[in-house]
């Protein structure tokens, strides 16, 4: 685990340089989605979504996000992905933001897609603790990605908490390829 952890951290901080900096990342909301929203839910709900590696290698976890605007938002906390075939190992880094940095995340599209209004860390209706992602790019998505090692025939449970303000032109998903 030590050598994944390790290539984790390297490889999301070379993505995020090249996120930043290289126009020919795709600001395309994906329309192969596991789990999606509009208007709800409108308190904190734990979300939870088991699945089945196919292959070895890596996946990577994305949700995306589209908010109204500034008022009209979506907020994130508390995400886990957990291999339950090798003693729920945690697959993820800074899943539930709590350094107050995105450490282990990507933010893809924010500088193209939202007019500098983007998702970021928050101290505010955070679900537990002090820091939180809010997703707010208005009328456009942005997106918050980070890969993980999996094993072909491992069972893997993701989970996290959510929710949003509630209007009717906001939405979100999350997609594991």
């Amino acid at each position: 685990m030590i050598v994944y952890a390790s290539r984790d951290i390297t490889s999301t901080y070379t993505s995020t340089s090249i996120s930043t900096t290289t126009a020919s990342i795709s600001c395309i909301p994906s329309t192969n989605y596991v789990l999606s929203y509009t208007t709800l839910p409108l308190s904190y709900e734990q979300q939870i979504y088991n699945f089945t590696a196919q292959h070895s290698g890596f996946a990577t976890l994305e949700f995306g996000f589209k908010a109204k605007n500034s008022a009209f938002t979506w907020h994130l906390d508390d995400v886990s992905i957990v291999d339950t075939s090798a003693l729920n190992i945690e697959m993820l880094v800074n899943g539930n933001f709590e350094n107050g940095t995105l450490i282990g995340w990507q933010v893809l599209c924010s500088n193209t897609n939202c007019g500098g209004t983007g998702g970021s860390i928050v101290q505010t209706t955070c679900h537990t603790s002090s820091f939180c992602y809010k997703g707010a790019c208005a009328g456009n998505y942005d997106y918050l990605r980070q890969s993980f090692a999996i094993t072909i025939g491992h069972i893997y449970a993701l989970r996290f908490w959510v929710y949003t303000d509630g209007h009717s032109s906001q939405a979100a998903y999350v997609n594991i390829s």
